[in-house]
């Protein structure tokens, strides 16, 4: 989202240089990429996630900077009367067919255009200063109001509109050529406006090229609607298309924006003298309206998750700030219609603390537990496996995820027909266009292409991965091909059979403790380009639940950011244990140690009598930042320091 700080200027007071207004920005989670000098201005362009969509404008980036800081203050009351018409609006029959996506659709008609007319100066510059290049005057108006309050909205040559208008989803094998000259085929779920004669418009993303507005237009009919974000969320991706308005439709615009959007519309016509215009006509279905979610702010609650002991008077303050209706009685607060990210009490505390700030939040030093590390038994089982099959020739293969629509592909791994893959919206190739429901297809291509690379009498391949079938899951599939044994003169030549196959589920099953009847397997013969393949495939999540019953995997986020260590070797009281080392400090609760290391333990020449020489290794991460030596320093410090004062311990040179 790019716009200039005099556009800024236009609805806020802004008491702060450009790079301090950008760092409340930051700051507030409305992270700044860039900042660029233009004449006597800024560009400031800003990298949004996508819960914002309300600071998808000039206006809704000053609202957001008012709520940050009290010394950002409005200049200009909201636009927020009609004015009076000078035409009137023609009998237009609009039908919104599916009103559950679209429950607000209004038009609004603009007759007898002045060719040539001029753009407004403050437009024009405003619109080139952030890189969007004239269209046509008035286009360049709609594009104009949709950055300055976040509305996009659409023009179509009115006499070129034939019949009934109606919003509706795409007939099969339906198509339209857009205003970016390029042939689009629709599916039955893309959501159009069409006329008698067919589309007028991909619904919130981009126009058709027959009704556009060109020079010769002369009269307009301009759309304003809103459209519902799940079903617009990845319409345009999947048609390898990004519009301003796509972006701003799928991550949702405020629903009262669309009559707002006609006033400014009026406004700037009126003030101009472009041409006539009409009132404007709405078809609302309020029952598809989103619906304002009211949530009872827990006031202790906040307080403990942030750390901070605020008054009740604050939150309620910073509450207001964001535009939030709140009942002081019941303790209920309504979130704004631009706001659909504010659902739940736990998006309220997050909001609480990013207005109040996290630079004002203190510090409070982690609580950790330090345990001698455990290996985790499924890795540990997948080691085992591995290891055996090592040891009986097999070769472990890694293959891709994602496959193509080869004939291997439509079982799941137990050979059933499976034809309801996961499919990859966005893929790059054909070849990687879903997710795989078997790993013997991949096997057998790795046979394939190494038989053809360099041809051997014996495959033995495995690979241990998850398969996406009717559900996820992890499983060992063995391929294996031609001669058991290798070439050797006192003995025949004996093919690979499923007896083979056999011992391995047995010898596993033997290695856990399992007995063959518990083991989920199956042992098929594939036969693949005149080829005979054995497979056995096994499911390891069945393994390691007949096994024990242990804990479900957990994901734990993994820093990229590098880790300090620090060695100490120290001469210790004999008696002193380990574990009592340990329970140290963890009591003394260093910020960033992530791990504790005994690497040396030594008793005999050259160490007094009733002492040990401990080599202790201390690793120390932030999850946040590059840690500095200096902080590294600080903490070994403070943990030397209390290692000296209980146990008496003397640093060895």
């Amino acid at each position: 989202m790019k716009l200039t700080r005099s556009w800024l200027e236009n609805y806020i007071d802004i008491p702060f240089s450009t790079d301090e207004l950008c760092h409340h920005l930051t700051m507030a989670g409305l992270e700044v990429d860039e900042i660029l000098s233009i004449d006597e201005d800024h560009i400031i362009d800003i990298d949004l996630t996508p819960n914002r969509a309300d600071c998808l404008s000039v206006k809704g980036v000053a609202r957001e900077l008012t709520s940050i800081n009290e010394k950002y203050k409005y200049k200009i009351s909201e636009k927020n009367k009609n004015l009076d018409t000078t035409c009137e609006l023609p009998e237009f029959k609009f039908n919104i067919i599916e009103k559950n996506i679209c429950p607000r659709y209004g038009l609004m008609y603009l007759k007898n255009i002045k060719p040539h007319f001029d753009m407004p100066k403050y437009i024009e510059k405003r619109l080139n200063d952030i890189g969007i290049n004239s269209i046509n005057p008035f286009v360049d108006i709609l594009n104009y109001i949709m950055i300055d309050i976040g509305q996009p909205m659409h023009a179509y040559d009115a006499d070129k509109i034939k019949g009934e208008i109606s919003v509706r989803f795409a007939k099969k094998n339906e198509s339209f050529k857009a205003l970016d000259g390029n042939e689009y085929k629709l599916t039955e779920d893309n959501v159009v406006v069409a006329d008698s004669n067919g589309v007028i418009s991909l619904a919130g993303i981009i126009g058709s090229q027959h009704c556009s507005i060109t020079k010769e237009t002369k009269n307009i009919i301009v759309e304003s609607a809103f459209f519902q974000p799940s079903a617009m969320a990845n319409k345009a991706r999947k048609l390898k298309l990004q519009t301003e308005s796509s972006q701003r439709f799928e991550r949702g615009v405020d629903y009262n924006l669309p009559k707002k959007a006609f006033i400014e519309l009026q406004s700037i016509i009126f003030k101009n003298k472009i041409c006539d215009f009409s009132d404007f006509n709405f078809s609302d279905c309020e029952d598809y309206l989103p619906k304002q979610k009211q949530v009872k702010i827990e006031f202790n609650k906040i307080r403990k998750v942030i750390g901070v002991d605020l008054k009740d008077e604050d939150i309620e303050k910073l509450l207001l700030s964001i535009g939030c209706d709140y009942n002081k009685k019941s303790q209920i607060a309504t979130n704004p219609s631009y706001r659909f990210d504010l659902s739940i009490h736990a998006d309220y505390i997050e909001e609480i603390a990013r207005i109040y700030g996290y630079d004002n939040i203190p510090i409070v030093s982690e609580k950790i537990n330090i345990e001698p590390s455990k290996q985790y038994p499924p890795f540990k089982m997948i080691n085992t496996i591995k290891n055996y099959l090592y040891n009986n020739g097999y070769y472990e293969c890694i293959n891709y995820s994602f496959v193509n629509d080869d004939s291997l592909e439509n079982f799941n791994w137990k050979h059933e027909e499976f034809n309801l893959h996961r499919k990859i919206t966005n893929y790059m190739s054909l070849e990687q266009n879903k997710l795989r429901s078997n790993l013997a297809s991949s096997l057998i291509k790795n046979i394939e292409f190494n038989n053809n690379v360099n041809s051997e009498k014996s495959y033995r391949f495995y690979e241990i991965s998850s398969v996406f079938s009717e559900k996820l899951e992890q499983v060992l599939t063995c391929v294996v091909n031609g001669d058991k044994e290798d070439e050797n003169w006192s003995s025949k030549k004996q093919k690979f059979d499923k007896y083979d196959l056999t011992t391995v589920v047995e010898d596993l099953g033997k290695f856990f403790g399992v007995d063959k009847s518990k083991l989920d397997y199956v042992i098929k013969d594939i036969y693949y380009n005149k080829k005979q393949y054995l497979v056995l495939t096994l499911s390891i999540s069945a393994l390691i639940k007949a096994k024990k019953k242990i804990q479900e995997e957990k994901f734990i986020n993994y820093s990229k950011l590098p880790y300090i260590r620090r060695d100490l070797s120290f001469l210790i009281d004999v008696t002193v244990r380990y574990e009592a080392i340990l329970k140290l400090v963890e009591e003394i609760n260093v910020h960033s140690l992530k791990k504790i290391l005994l690497f040396d333990l030594y008793v005999g020449k050259n160490i007094p009598t009733k002492f040990k020489s401990l080599g202790m290794g201390f690793i120390f991460q932030d999850e946040l930042k590059t840690l500095t030596n200096e902080e590294a320093d600080k903490h070994i410090e403070k943990i030397l320091k209390s290692l000296k004062s209980k146990f008496k311990i003397e640093l060895r040179k």
